[in-house]
């Protein structure tokens, strides 16, 4: 069994790029945008409301190239600092 997780958090700024594996459209490539919603259970599907539009778009996580991820928060930031137990 595999753990699944969201590929890109929420609140990630996102360049749209060409995959190999999907058909882009080409009006598409280079727009930005912020990812809005991402879910474990379909960690295929990352909902991005591109820029000057209000709907979501759904793309796949190969499509999108992150240009700025948000900070974590205090308590995460620490706890990465903290050392895996063996």
């Amino acid at each position: 069994m595999a753990i699944l997780w969201a590929p890109v958090p929420e609140g990630t700024r996102v360049c749209i790029r060409q995959s190999d594996q999907f058909p882009q459209d080409p009006a598409l490539l280079g727009r930005s945008g912020t990812v809005v919603r991402v879910s474990e259970y379909q960690p295929e599907q990352v909902g991005v409301v591109l820029d000057g539009e209000v709907e979501s778009r759904y793309f796949a996580p190969r499509e999108l190239e992150i240009t700025h991820e948000p900070a974590l928060p205090p308590e995460r930031e620490a706890a990465k600092q903290r050392r895996a137990l063996p």
